[in-house]
């Protein structure tokens, strides 16, 4: 079907690698509709085409995989937006930095995991045993762990990369996951893209679901310090909060495929509203602005399952 990658896809770049008989992940959704209206100005137009990843440093800097640019731009905390790699990436989706300011992200393209300094240098730290990289994350340890799309329906998995450099899987079976995220407990968040759940990997392994059911193809996945998780609700154009207990409440809604989201120091959510290229934020109260705005093309089809 086609679907929003984060149920993500490499439209024409994963055509082309299919055809050359190379995996292709899931496909993404290509409708637009008309922006919500928000109260303040975007600080910054034009700015990102097709954003999908994004995480927030100890600064408060705010990064984002612009995917249709192959590149990660940075949001300082003053709304100054700059490009901090654009180079070396085939088809970035996911992200995530450390408290030191290293960026990880997730090559789905090359089927890597991209390290960037804060100077702007790229290095690979994965290039083996991934098939589909769709999400990072990264522990306070250096520890960083990955979700992996896979090649055919739930033949999904979370890699898991020591500090040592052992690539290990922390667990299968999912159907094209694409966000991932860890609490300060090691309990790991999986959004289980085309399961239409939220999954959690105890410490030991054992894997459960958190919620599902009024989900419709979440992708990105958060968790705060107090275990709160937040999903963007892609199909349903909506950030969902999740209680520990797996309660789930509207945080917010008039996104057209929103794909990621982050956390802040403060709790303020950021969520990269895909279908009009924009980045937003919910502040605690659950007002949306407009942080930065992009370019959004002509509309295509919309979703179709195949």
């Amino acid at each position: 079907m086609r679907v929003l990658l984060l149920s993500f896809a490499l439209s024409l770049l994963l055509s082309t690698a299919a055809a050359a008989g190379q995996v292709e992940g899931p496909a993404r959704a290509t409708r637009l509709a008309t922006a919500p209206q928000d109260t303040l100005k975007p600080l910054v137009a034009n700015s990102f085409s097709y954003p999908t990843g994004v995480a927030v440093g100890a600064d408060g800097s705010v990064y984002v995989v612009d995917t249709d640019n192959s590149e990660i731009k940075k949001i300082s905390a003053t709304g100054q937006v700059s490009s901090l790699a654009k180079h070396g990436f085939t088809y970035p989706t996911g992200v995530a930095v450390d408290a030191s300011g290293l960026v990880y992200v997730a090559d789905a393209g090359s089927r890597s995991i991209k390290k960037i300094t804060p100077a702007g240098e790229v290095s690979t730290l994965i290039e083996r045993g991934l098939d589909y990289p769709a999400g990072v994350a990264v522990t306070a340890n250096g520890t960083v762990y990955v979700v992996d799309a896979g090649r055919e329906p739930n033949t999904g998995a979370v890699r898991k990369l020591t500090p040592g450099g052992r690539l290990m899987t922390l667990a299968r079976g999912f159907n094209k996951p694409n966000g991932v995220a860890v609490a300060a407990d090691g309990t790991v968040y999986v959004a289980d893209t085309d399961n239409n759940c939220i999954k959690r990997i105890s410490p030991a392994g054992e894997v459960s679901a958190l919620v599902g059911a009024s989900l419709n193809r979440p992708a990105g996945v958060a968790v705060a310090a107090d275990g709160t998780v937040y999903a963007a609700d892609t199909y349903n154009n909506s950030v969902q909060k999740i209680s520990p207990a797996g309660a789930a409440t509207l945080l917010a809604t008039g996104f057209t495929y929103p794909a990621g989201v982050a956390i802040d120091a403060s709790g303020a959510v950021y969520v990269t509203d895909t279908g009009h290229s924009a980045l937003r934020k919910i502040s605690l109260a659950g007002a949306v602005a407009t942080l930065v705005e992009g370019t959004v093309g002509t509309a295509a089809s919309a979703p179709t399952d195949k």
